[in-house]
């Protein structure tokens, strides 16, 4: 028989077993004859139903078309529809039964994948991250996954039988859509069409729709289903990725640098238009020769060719100098860098490399080093120039702390000839002074380390002090007028030193300029500024000179001066955010004013505290006075017990280390100490003195003075007060003194 015949007896143990049985399970006749049919060939789970299948037919019912598992011989599971049936004697008693079975392995391994499919089928469909929609004949949505739900926004409640067209669809491509889905309803599909779904927040999301029919069990077209992917996001990208694209397309047409490349064999196959430029050898003529050898100067052929076989196995080569030699035999130097070439299959199939032409650069090396050295050189006269006014500040400004306080400790009974020549004395060093100021304020300027120090201030006061400052200085022919109109807004916050510098300044550069007529100064508020005003009925300034008032060093016919006022009035009007301007035009009338706008706050009225002003110290007081230059010293004694304190006991000392050699056996109540002290042997400078000082928990009233600015230095040192050499005038040495003395005290422990 063609078919698997097998039987059992009433025990259950086989008692017949066809050759086609046999072939199927691979267990032969004789291995199972005699074996229990179930325990033996039946997968353990089907145990219990075959027994009583098999029982069944024992007890005369017979079973049709029954699905049988056998477990086979090399243990796979074999599918077997078997019709059971009762096998008599002769004497018709049952004895056993017989199985005839066909082989329905192939058939329930088919049914059982395509149950897999279409379960799979079914999972993905119902987890699919694509929309699917569909319509029946009258364009009515009647699909509408999860995912069309999530990116129109509507659910499929508020879908389902709405027209898809009419309600989804964009006004503009309404009659396309409708074409393809009238398409689809004629067994047409349609293919990657692009639909702009409209959403519930009225947006609009692209979509590239499959739109195939959809039929029913006996083939019918019934509606149409639409399988769609989102490419909104897409489409935005792909439309920033071809702008992109055109751009890098015109930058690789358009790139300035040499790019050249090989192949394995080191033959060129690449050569852009600028490599064509620098070598003078066209696109034509480059291509398939061999690089090293065509254009590569002699010396180097050998380590270029090492250097191409080391980018063929992959290394990434950087900066590394070629010498071309050009069509005209110029030697043409470039800076490559050089990178492996792959095919989509990422195989190595030749070289590439990116250049920058150096030629010029090598050929100007030499210019590039001498201007390097023309810069180095620069930065040192400017350090240079820095350091010697720091030098002239300091050797200047001693002689003239002395002539100055010889000045001041001139005896009152001196007649009017020696009055005069004192008074003209006292005109040189106030200017010589300036100067050095003013250099000293420059190179502030350069270092950025100019700073304002806002503190309440009257306007009045202020106009009043400059005036009478000024006023000796006015030729007899020019009347000196003054006027302010602050009404109650007369103190304001501002650092009253440098404000009174600007202002200044711009008025000595009238006087300068004013012979006869007058000159006439002013401050008033306009709007939150303060408005300062100097005008003059001199000769004027031409249009074209005035951009060049506030540079450094600029004077004008010849007048006295250093050339500086100007710029650092203009940098401290900057730095306060204010402005300076002139208006003068000699073309049309003589004269010219000076506007000042300055944004000052306003703030209250500070009283002064009555003290004993000017009046001198009576205290028996003891001062150190430290001084590497021997006249300096007797200069400030004579002029401290003349003008300042005359009953003081006063000691000296050319070092700082003498200075605290005293100090550790005597006690002072005020110390003034110079900073530089080289010429006495003197190793530390006065900050060092005033550090050491106070370390020794010395508590005296301790002054610094110095031709340079160092008053930071000095009071991060310890140092009460800091004089500028010239000194101050007796009056401010005096109040500063007691102003000292005063805060000690109140500093110490009671």
């Amino acid at each position: 028989a063609n078919v698997p015949i097998f039987g059992i007896d009433i025990y259950g143990n086989v008692n017949e077993w066809n050759d086609k049985t046999a072939g199927l399970t691979g267990y032969m006749t004789d291995e199972a004859f005699n074996s229990p049919f179930v325990d033996t060939f039946i997968l353990p789970e089907l145990h219990e139903p075959v027994t009583k299948i098999l029982k069944n037919g024992l007890e005369g019912i017979c079973i049709s078309n029954y699905n049988l598992e056998f477990r086979t011989k090399s243990n796979d599971t074999l599918y077997l529809l078997i019709s059971v049936t009762t096998r008599k004697d002769p004497e018709n008693n049952i004895v056993g039964v017989v199985c005839v079975a066909q082989d329905i392995t192939e058939t329930c391994r088919h049914q059982r994948a395509v149950f897999a499919t279409a379960n799979e089928l079914r999972q993905l469909i119902d987890t699919a991250n694509a929309p699917i929609f569909g319509i029946d004949v009258n364009g009515d949505v009647n699909e509408w996954n999860n995912k069309t739900a999530e990116i129109t926004g509507y659910s499929k409640e508020e879908s389902f039988d709405c027209n898809l067209v009419e309600t989804f669809i964009v006004p503009s491509l309404r009659s396309s859509v409708q074409n393809v889905m009238d398409d689809a309803l004629r067994s047409i599909g349609t293919s990657n069409y692009e639909l702009e779904f409209r959403t519930k927040s009225n947006e609009i999301r692209h979509l590239l729709v499959n739109a195939t029919p959809r039929r029913d069990d006996e083939n019918n077209i019934v509606g149409v289903v639409g399988v769609a992917q989102d490419i909104t996001e897409a489409v935005d990208r792909d439309r920033a990725v071809a702008t992109i694209a055109n751009e890098l397309q015109q930058l690789i047409e358009t790139a300035n640098a040499p790019i050249f490349g090989v192949d394995c064999d080191g033959t060129v196959n690449e050569w852009n238009k600028k490599t064509a430029e620098i070598t003078g050898y066209t696109k034509e003529e480059a291509f398939d020769e061999p690089l090293a050898k065509r254009f590569i100067a002699p010396g180097m052929r050998k380590r270029v060719e090492d250097m191409m076989k080391e980018a063929l196995i992959g290394k990434v080569i950087s900066n590394y100098e070629l010498e071309f030699i050009s069509k005209q035999g110029e030697v043409k130097v470039l800076v490559v860098n050089v990178t492996t070439r792959r095919d989509r299959n990422n195989n190595i199939v030749g070289v590439v490399g990116v250049a920058q032409d150096v030629t010029e650069d090598r050929k100007h090396a030499k210019e590039l080093r001498e201007m390097q050295y023309l810069r180095a050189s620069q930065e040192a006269k400017v350090e240079t120039e820095r350091n010697m006014t720091a030098y002239f500040a300091h050797e200047l400004r001693n002689p003239l702390g002395a002539i100055d306080s010889a000045l001041n400790a001139m005896p009152d009974d001196i007649n009017d000839s020696a009055k005069s020549l004192v008074h003209g004395m006292r005109l040189c060093s106030n200017f010589m002074s300036s100067i050095m100021n003013n250099l000293l304020d420059v190179r502030k300027m350069e270092e950025g380390k100019m700073t304002l120090k806002p503190a309440p201030m009257s306007l009045s006061n202020l106009l009043d002090d400059i005036h009478q400052m000024l006023l000796s200085s006015v030729k007899r022919s020019v009347q000196f007028l003054k006027s302010y109109d602050t009404e109650d807004k007369d103190w304001v916050l501002g650092d009253k030193h440098r404000i009174q510098q600007v202002f200044t300044n711009v008025i000595t550069n009238a006087i300068k300029y004013t012979a006869s007529g007058s000159i006439k100064i002013s401050i008033r508020w306009y709007g939150k500024k303060v408005v300062f005003e100097c005008a003059d009925t001199g000769p004027g300034i031409p249009i074209g000179e005035q951009r060049k008032l506030f540079e450094r060093f600029v004077q004008r016919g010849g007048a006295p001066g250093t050339g500086l006022g100007l710029a650092i009035a203009k940098h401290l009007v900057d730095l306060s955010g204010g402005t300076i301007q002139f208006n003068s035009d000699p073309s049309a009338r003589a004269g010219t004013k000076c506007i000042v706008e300055l944004p000052l706050e306003e703030c209250a009225e500070v009283r002064a505290v009555k003290t004993e002003h000017n009046l001198m110290i009576e205290s028996a007081l003891s001062f150190l006075i430290i001084d590497d230059v021997k006249m300096n010293r007797t200069m400030l004694k004579r002029r401290i017990t003349k003008s300042i304190a005359p009953n003081a006991e006063i000691k000296e000392a050319a070092t700082g280390e003498e200075a605290l050699v005293m100090c550790g056996t005597e006690n002072f109540d005020v110390v003034v100490v110079d900073q530089y002290m080289e010429e006495a042997g003197g190793v530390m400078v006065g900050t060092d003195v005033v550090f050491a000082m106070r370390r020794m928990r010395f508590e005296a009233v301790i002054i610094g003075c110095s031709g340079n600015d160092l008053d930071d230095q000095f009071a991060e040192a310890g140092a009460d007060l800091v004089w500028q050499k010239p000194m101050p005038s007796n009056s401010k040495i005096i109040d500063d003194i007691r102003a000292a003395m005063l805060k000690r005290q109140s500093l110490q422990p009671r």
